[in-house]
């Protein structure tokens, strides 16, 4: 697994795709949905992240503050925080809001909206919503407003959009069994985005993305990301970097936001979460996972960060 890659696995989000939404012209809406709307779906989430996939036709998407952004198809649009955001086939119309217009699918498939004039091109789009607990995550938290990424220009294009029209039918059918087909595609498809919007040249330099572009600290975060359990020190990731001490810490603090040894405890915190709520191991095993010699230190750094200690935590996160 590449370190990208095993970045995003911690922040796990999780949901999947909810909304069949075809368009013709005239046509504008407003989507401002809320971790409330969605209870159907997923248990509360503290930040929604929401994704349209553009499957034909194309759509401006506008967020106040910003320029209207030119969707096409095969072309996909997140937003990390689920601003609030109107789509329309052209900008500046009075739109509709969005929630008005859902019809919930039968037998508990997929939900839909047919809207727009008689005629004219169809912009048919998927729409996803995924959740997060973690209201400050580094991550979500240094994303842009909104992202798009053209999945055409992508070696990924032909899976996605044929994963996309197949999880469609499937809920569009009843076929809840697929539920977690759905929910894991909406999660590689915010990898996909990221990665894109990593590689692009939109990445400041300070942003911690633009770390993984840096030989030395792409190398000290793949190998934390390999070995989080490792006893790691300052000094270890310096050698592992091949840098002096005090060259590496000044050169991860600038590209990650954060000194080394933080941004160790966090992502191990995150794991720890992981792991705690797919309840295969105890809670000594965890701290195990995750660096922690010993149970009494790993409760404490976790009460410290989450406000509970595990055990409490992981009985919460069964009861929801």
């Amino acid at each position: 697994m590449d370190t990208l890659s095993e970045i995003l696995r911690t922040v796990r989000l999780k949901g999947g795709i909810f909304l069949d939404a075809r368009f013709t012209p005239s046509w504008s809406v407003a989507s401002a949905l809320t971790p409330d709307d969605l209870l159907p779906y997923m248990a509360k989430a503290e930040v929604l992240c929401a994704l349209h996939y553009v499957i034909s036709g194309e759509m401006y998407v506008e967020v106040e503050g910003e320029e209207p952004l030119h969707v096409k198809s095969g072309e996909l649009v997140l937003l990390p925080r689920n601003t609030p955001h109107v789509m329309s086939n052209r900008p500046g119309q009075r739109p509709i809001d969005s929630g008005e217009l859902i019809q919930p699918g039968t037998n508990g498939g997929l939900s839909s909206i047919v809207y727009g004039g008689p005629g004219g091109p169809l912009t048919n789009i998927i729409c996803g919503y995924l959740a997060n607990e973690e209201m400050r995550n580094p991550l979500m938290a240094t994303l842009p407003t909104v992202l798009k990424v053209n999945i055409n220009e992508g070696a990924s294009r032909d899976w996605i959009e044929s994963s996309v029209r197949y999880g469609a039918q499937q809920l569009s059918d009843g076929h809840l069994a697929s539920s977690s087909i759905i929910a894991r595609l909406s999660e590689l498809l915010f990898v996909e985005a990221v990665r894109a919007y990593s590689e692009s040249q939109k990445v400041h330099e300070k942003h911690w993305l633009h770390g993984l572009k840096d030989q030395y600290v792409g190398r000290a975060l793949a190998a934390l990301h390999d070995r989080l359990s490792h006893g790691w020190s300052v000094a270890d990731m310096a050698e592992v970097a091949g840098l002096s001490r005090s060259a590496f810490v000044e050169r991860f603090t600038a590209a990650m936001g954060s000194p080394p040894m933080q941004y160790l405890a966090k992502s191990r915190m995150l794991l720890a979460k992981e792991l705690l709520a797919e309840r295969q191991k105890s809670i000594s095993q965890v701290a195990a996972a995750v660096g922690y010699g010993a149970e009494a230190a790993f409760n404490r750094a976790f009460k410290r960060e989450f406000g509970l200690p595990p055990a409490r935590w992981r009985d919460q996160q069964a009861a929801a």
